[in-house]
């Protein structure tokens, strides 16, 4: 007899209190809302970082770091003849575009890559046919291996920076000024990709 009687009074106090019934229930609901959203910010912040992260470190699962003297070259010799393991070596800084009249200077995130080592972590650096048809990326990187200051830049950043392929900017590195040659353009189909190679050279 109680739950009968238990539920003919709360629906009786919740017909005499239509308001508080209704404050209620949207503050359940406020709170449910505010936790889902807080759960699908904090899933898309860390696939965004994913993707960032693939697209400049690659596909790759292990880091061998060198300190303020380097890695010797003999080390990445060995990891690739004596052992089964995939391995690129990465040369990585930050370089300054200076400022022009109209366009402010921009810092680009500098990537130093070995194109024959890289396909099983970067795909958008597979090159040739190959490249162009499973990633959209037109990138020829014979100029990249036999030029002197060649390099690519996300199809965003050079339209952002008003360059295409032929076209030569400088960058400031330290105390030192380079003109750097713009070689090829990285157009990966994948938009999260894409997105992550911004300001990326």
């Amino acid at each position: 007899m109680s739950a009968p009687l238990l539920r003919r009074s709360s629906l009786r106090y919740l017909l005499h209190h239509p308001w508080q019934f209704g404050l209620a229930v949207l503050g359940v609901a406020l709170g449910v809302a505010v936790i889902v959203s807080i759960d699908l910010a904090n899933a898309s912040a860390t696939r965004a970082f994913s993707l960032s992260s693939e697209a400049v470190s690659g596909r790759a699962t292990h880091q061998v770091v060198g300190g303020p003297e380097g890695i010797p070259d003999s080390a990445f010799r060995r990891l690739v003849l004596e052992t089964d393991i995939p391995a690129a070596p990465v040369v990585e800084g930050y370089v300054l575009v200076p400022r022009q009249p109209g366009r402010p200077g921009r810092m680009l995130h500098l990537l130093g890559v070995d194109p024959f080592s890289e396909r099983p972590f970067r795909p958008y650096l597979a090159g040739g046919s190959e490249g162009t048809r499973e990633e959209g990326s037109s990138v020829d990187l014979g100029p990249l291996l036999t030029r002197p200051a060649a390099g690519l830049l996300s199809a965003t950043t050079a339209s952002e920076m008003g360059l295409k392929p032929g076209s030569s900017f400088s960058v400031r590195s330290g105390a030192s000024l380079e003109t750097i040659e713009l070689i090829g353009i990285l157009e990966p189909r994948d938009e999260s990709t894409r997105n992550a190679l911004a300001d990326l050279l």
